[in-house]
């Protein structure tokens, strides 16, 4: 009965660390993913330009001389 149940408990074994290891890869995979796309959402702040990004309390905030003022669509 030993001879039996070694390969089962070596077969059983290989397969939950398998199961771990494509677990953390596709972890690994979704990290990079969020990481380009959160990457490639970003802008410089101190581009020079008509338009720049200012830092504000509220957070930044685009200035510049190409900006409509609000009363411009009444």
């Amino acid at each position: 009965m030993t001879e039996i149940q070694r390969p089962r408990r070596t077969t059983w074994w290989r397969a939950v660390s398998r199961a771990a290891a494509v677990l953390r890869d596709l972890h690994h995979q979704q990290v990079n993913a969020w990481e380009y796309l959160l990457r490639s959402n970003r802008v410089a702040i101190d581009r020079p330009g008509p338009l720049t990004w200012t830092p504000s309390l509220d957070g930044p905030r685009l200035v510049g001389s190409w900006l409509t003022a609000p009363d411009d669509y009444a």
